[in-house]
């Protein structure tokens, strides 16, 4: 499969325009928002910059997901066997040529024939997993053209916005955090005092974002801690230019309590991070085949010896030099040289990826069609954090070792979250070996956080109908269970090993496709010849010991109910030359495509653009008020027509309408209930909590219900874009805010909401019901009246018809086309185009910013 083909150059861009667009609203958020605060003229509201800046990770990780192909991932706790598994992956078809390499024709050392992965790359490790990098596995003509062969393996490095997020979980999971929380007013009294101390001319744009990010990240992981808004750390580094020392001492107070040890490694790979930048490509090196163990080792060897090794029997780090190629930072090796200083664990702590290329013709057929069809990926396993009197939090990181824990730490709790929220990982392998679930609640978090992002939050897990689900599991560690005993196995064992999992991932494995239905993709894995025995080896041990284990892993009901064609599943394990591998390769390349991740991306960056435009569009102040009264009143003549083009398909649309613009149970609580939550010490509360209800209620509430109603039914047959009704919805609220109506919807409510009784549940009940009723009655009738609203003067599309006379009125015969609908289109037909205009007002006033937005939206306007 090559990548990138045409229609992935196609969702690169769109991806890229798409994430320039949320990037330069948040700029026009932090330039001009506090001007218009400060005038109270049209404030953008706080949900709306939040939702800005969410907006704008999510398209910074469909614009990396674009830039890379379609992936399958192994992934586990740490120590399940994945080093092993890609080993078995990665066994040559023939002993005589290695697969590893991007070209045979260029010989050494762009390729060896006897390189090896499980000798020559994969440390030697013992209980210490690996360093914290994802490995792909991928094709040459995946690979980046000016990537010099010689240095074959590319080293994709982190971003200064993801060596933060990196750091700070690290902290949060590996040290003792302080007491304190991060409410508005300590952010605010930090960022007065590193103004004073470390003062700036002007906001660095890349630091606000980076911090920006990282606070947000850390939000969702410990809201505890991080309690104040995203918005409101944004005003404050709008407010308060720092200069580069300011900023870093910022990250330090926000994210590691101002560790100075950490703050030190934060600048020292932050420069690297900064020396090795590119504007030709993203940030990476590049490094010979030698290197590659010693950025995989997290014991930080320095020199590694293999005598088996038909390449590499000795090598040292002090034999690589990091030096400047053909616009490249690559990793050089000289053997014997000795005068090499390159800081291994700065290099180690600032790489995200370690790309290996991949020969697929020289794999066995199995992994040959997976590799051809997608890159494979091996994700740094789950760890349990630092707990209990033996392993408390730390108090300080004095030494690099522990410095790089910390760093490790906080890599292996990111890169997956990172990797699944750029839908890097279509399908995903999960590895369990008995004994070794102490990370039950990270598992179960993952695997649900990896299986909403796949299918939807509102499809996984009780929805997904796929007959092969994207989730593998396997069972590693099976001979060790009953090897090196005297009892011969029962089917108890197999009871517990399933029992294990269906306690740590709960829903997945108990209702997987629906209530009840148990997920049945579950497969034993074996490693002949390392953990598990092969042929030769169980021959001479006792047969008889696996005989059994076969009897009582078919006879488990645990077995049956939770592993599809276990009898198979068995035995094709039990193959030395397979261990159950081929089957889970076969079911990877069935649901593992190409077109499915680009479908699931168009549809994902068309939905974050329409997003930002609606949010963002609804902040413009049109100068010329006659052109505004004109959008309305189209808008308003869209729905109509729409509503009145298909007979047979209005009570459809119009309830369509009804469940969307409508106040649903639940909905109207901090309205109803608002006398009795909020102060009243700065005067009646029900203005203000009407004003933000509508604004919630025309820019989330009705777009995703839209959203969502329309993608569950086709009843309506040609649904109303929501590029439509996005703006419809805000000009209705626009009109419900005029101050007639706005004025008369608060005499309604007020007596509703401060309603009287001695029976607190009875008031409750009867305040949100009416208040519901009230609210539904205005948003469809709309307005307080059902007579006709009447033009003030002729609209320009009026005058250049005439009489303005519109054939799609619906007029009082017409109940015989819409039947019992007639009275709502009649009225809606009367009402809504002069109902919307009104929203527009009589005189404009240009908040600050204003031109400034439209030049942002003008390539985006139709």
């Amino acid at each position: 499969m090559a990548f990138p083909d045409e229609r992935d150059r196609n969702l690169i861009r769109h991806a890229e325009r798409v994430e320039a667009l949320a990037t330069d609203l948040c700029e026009w958020l932090a330039r001009f928002n506090p001007s218009r605060r400060a005038v109270d003229l049209l404030p953008i509201a706080e949900s709306d910059e939040f939702e800005v800046l969410k907006l704008r990770r999510l398209a910074g990780n469909l614009f990396t997901s674009a830039k890379v192909p379609v992936a399958a991932a192994v992934y586990g706790p740490s120590q399940v066997g994945k080093s092993l598994f890609m080993g078995q992956v990665l066994k040559p078809h023939s002993e005589a040529f290695s697969p590893l390499g991007r070209d045979e024709q260029h010989g050494e050392p762009a390729y060896y024939k006897d390189l090896s992965f499980d000798t020559d790359l994969n440390p030697q490790s013992g209980s210490n997993e690996a360093t914290a990098l994802v490995t792909r596995f991928t094709t040459k003509d995946r690979i980046a053209a000016s990537v010099s062969p010689e240095f074959p393996v590319m080293v994709r490095a982190l971003t200064r916005a993801e060596w933060l997020r990196v750091l700070a979980r690290g902290f949060h999971v590996e040290c003792k955090t302080p007491d304190r929380s991060w409410q508005q007013a300590q952010v605010e009294e930090l960022f007065e005092e590193l103004s004073r101390n470390h003062p700036g001319r002007e906001v660095d744009r890349k630091w606000r974002m980076d911090l920006l990010d990282a606070f947000s990240y850390m939000r969702n992981v410990d809201r505890r801690g991080f309690p104040a808004k995203e918005a409101v750390l944004s005003g404050l580094i709008s407010r308060y230019p720092l200069s580069e020392e300011g900023y870093q001492a910022a990250a330090a107070a926000l994210f590691w309590d101002n560790w100075q040890s950490l703050t030190n490694l934060f600048i020292r790979i932050s420069g690297f991070l900064a020396r090795i930048s590119s504007a030709a490509h993203d940030p990476a090196i590049l490094t010979h085949w030698a290197g590659v163990r010693f950025l995989l080792d997290s014991q930080r060897s320095k020199v590694h010896e293999r005598r088996i090794s038909k390449c590499f029997t000795h090598v040292a780090w002090n034999d690589f030099h990091l030096r400047e190629r053909d616009g490249w930072y690559v990793l050089e090796y000289h053997p014997g040289s000795g005068n090499g200083t390159e800081d291994q664990e700065i290099i180690q702590a600032g790489m995200l990826e370690l790309v290996m290329p991949i020969l697929p013709h020289r794999l066995n057929d199995d992994w040959r069609r997976v590799i051809e069809q997608m890159d494979f990926l091996d994700v740094p396993g789950m760890r349990a954090g630092r707990q209990g009197a033996e392993q408390g939090k730390r108090t300080a990181a004095e030494t690099i070792d522990e410095q790089m824990e910390i760093v490790k730490r906080g890599k292996v709790a990111y890169l997956f979250e990172r990797y699944t929220e750029e839908l890097q990982i279509q399908t995903l392998l999960l590895l369990s070996r008995g004994g070794n679930l102490e990370v039950t609640a990270q598992m179960k978090y993952h695997i649900d956080k990896w299986g909403k992002a796949r299918y939807g939050e509102k499809t996984w897990p009780l929805r997904v109908r796929d007959e092969v689900p994207a989730l593998f599991i396997g069972m590693t560690g099976i001979d060790e269970e009953f090897r090196n005993r005297e009892e011969y196995a029962d089917k108890g064992l197999y009871e517990q090993r399933l029992g294990q999992l269906v306690d740590a991932l709960g829903t997945v494995m108990a209702d997987f496709g629906g209530r009840g239905k148990a997920f049945t993709n579950t497969y034993p894995i074996r490693y002949p010849g390392t953990w598990d025995t092969s042929r030769e080896q169980r021959e001479s041990e006792d047969p008889e010991k696996w005989n059994r284990a076969r009897k009582a892993f078919l006879g488990s009901e645990m077995v049956r109910a939770y592993m599809r064609s276990a009898e198979q599943r068995w035995d094709t394990a039990m193959r030395d030359d397979d261990g159950g591998l081929s089957l889970i390769s076969a079911g990877i390349r069935a649901v593992t495509t190409a077109e499915d991740k680009q479908n699931q991306l168009q549809r994902e960056i068309l939905e974050i653009k329409n997003r930002l435009l609606q949010l963002s569009r609804d902040w413009v102040v049109d100068p010329d008020a006659n052109i505004d009264r004109e959008k309305r009143i189209a808008a308003a003549r869209k729905v109509v027509d729409w509503l009145v083009s298909d007979e047979s398909a209005v009570y459809y649309r119009v309830h369509a309408l009804q469940e969307s613009l409508g106040v649903e149970d639940g909905d109207e609580l901090s309205l109803a209930d608002c006398a009795e939550t909020a102060s009243k010490r700065h005067g009646d509360p029900l203005p203000r909590h009407l004003r933000d209800f509508l604004h919630q209620w025309a820019t989330v509430s009705v777009p995703k219900r839209w959203e969502d109603y329309t993608h569950a039914h086709d009843d309506g047959g040609r649904w109303l874009d929501p590029g439509d009704m996005n703006p419809f919805t805000r000009y209705l609220r626009d009109y419900l805010l005029t101050e007639d109506v706005f004025d008369d919807l608060l005499k309604r409510l007020g007596p509703v909401v401060n309603l009287k009784t001695r029976d607190e549940a009875a008031r409750r009940r009867a305040r949100r019901k009416y208040t519901r009723i009230i609210m539904n009655d205005y948003v469809m009738n709309p307005g307080p009246s059902m007579t006709p609203i009447p033009a003030p003067q002729k609209t320009a599309e009026e005058r250049e018809g005439g009489d303005g006379e519109r054939g799609d009125q619906v007029e009082s015969g017409d109940s015989t086309r819409f039947g019992l609908m007639a009275g709502f289109l009649r009225r809606w037909s009367e009402r809504l185009p002069q109902a919307l205009a009104l929203g527009a007002g009589e005189h404009v006033q240009i908040p600050p910013g204003n031109p400034e937005l439209i030049e942002v939206l003008e390539p985006y306007e139709k």
